[in-house]
């Protein structure tokens, strides 16, 4: 056995261009090429697997960068989403929004426009901007006919239930009081 033995979870292993079964029986040989080819695609998966544990998007253009999505903020404007760029040879990091403009430049910038095409923001949701005293209709759990006013930060209907403005089960949601000037 030569000392670049490598086993996998399933206890099958390649040694020498050989592969060979958990049982330690001789499955088959391998040439250089496809021993490669099992290599990497053993790296990559491995790869992949971990980026998903830690939270993070690997560029495909650009592997040695990757993408941790900002958390969600209520204080940024609708529709606008953050993220870390890491340039995992030297770790520099760096911030990027929605809105790049023109002025950055550099991979980082590919990189995070690169995930922001893979995860596109959601359509902001028009109830969010919800004013008090005005009056909407909702729909909350498929259910078209919720009319409601907003006090605080929940909708109340005239029977007194509430649904919390940045509820999920909310799914689609009009003004009409006052109504909408085109």
């Amino acid at each position: 056995m030569s000392d670049t033995r490598f086993t996998a979870s399933n206890g099958w292993y390649v040694d020498e261009n050989r592969l060979y079964t958990e049982l330690r029986g001789l499955w088959g040989l391998l040439d250089r090429q496809e021993a490669l080819a099992l290599a990497e695609y053993g790296a990559h998966k491995a790869q992949a697997e971990r980026d998903a544990a830690l939270g993070r998007w690997r560029s495909v253009e650009r592997p040695d960068w990757v993408v941790y999505p900002g958390k969600p903020d209520e204080s940024l404007p609708v529709g606008y989403q953050e993220c870390v760029v890491v340039d995992e040879r030297d770790g520099n990091r760096l911030v990027y929004g929605t809105l790049i403009t023109s002025w950055y430049s550099g991979e980082g910038k590919e990189v995070a426009r690169e995930f922001f095409a893979a995860h596109p923001v959601p359509e902001p949701k028009p109830w969010l901007d919800a004013q008090p005293g005005e009056v909407w209709v909702l729909t909350v759990n498929g259910d078209d006919s919720r009319i409601v006013t907003l006090i605080g930060f929940e909708f109340r209907d005239f029977h007194g239930d509430y649904i919390l403005l940045r509820s999920d089960s909310i799914t689609a949601g009009r003004r009409i009081w006052p109504e909408v000037s085109a």
